[in-house]
């Protein structure tokens, strides 16, 4: 069911709908979640389905972000920066090579991923999850199974990282965050 109100240049749409989350069972079932065990989801708190109300601005084009240099897809939970940084450990995260400048962001270039930094499932917010990304094979057989119990930084194949980008390449192409249609 889907209802709008205008008032002047704002527009509020109300929208219910299966949930996304869990696609309309109540339940969630992610990367923690194993041998049968399930949650109660926390977006429709067991439901299944979900209101959405969004009141809207009319858009007229995409305005400025002062003090921006360099675009990245995700921090995925880090500190980052625009330039190079060593940590106390003298390892050296070359945010310079990722993402991509300001400049080109706004003419529609996607911003390569921190690869010094995250897996391509941090890269993608854990969306290899969703069903109908290009990479959730990759998800279900490397990422799900290298990560036993605790954080993704744990998953045995997280410090080889490297061997995961180049297999999720294989699979996305230059397109970092592709989901199929």
């Amino acid at each position: 069911m889907i209802t709008t109100k205008q008032n002047g240049n704002k527009l509020t749409v109300t929208i219910e709908h299966q949930c996304d989350s869990c696609e309309g069972t109540g339940l969630y079932q992610g990367m923690a979640e194993r041998n049968g065990a399930g949650v109660v989801c926390s977006t429709c708190k067991g439901t299944g389905k979900f209101v959405s109300v969004e009141t809207f601005t009319k858009f007229e084009g995409r305005k400025n972000k002062k003090g921006v240099e360099r675009v990245y897809q995700t921090a995925g939970g880090y500190g980052i920066t625009s330039k190079d940084f060593t940590d106390k450990n003298g390892k050296l995260f070359k945010f310079s090579e990722a993402g991509c400048s300001y400049k080109d962001w706004k003419n529609d270039v996607i911003p390569k991923p921190i690869e010094d930094l995250h897996c391509p499932y941090m890269h993608s917010n854990q969306n290899m999850q969703n069903s109908k990304h290009k990479a959730y094979k990759m998800y279900k057989t490397v990422c799900r199974n290298g990560l036993h119990w605790g954080l993704i930084t744990e998953c045995k194949n997280f410090k080889c990282k490297e061997k995961c980008w180049k297999k999720y390449y294989e699979l996305v192409g230059d397109n970092y965050n592709e989901i199929k249609a």
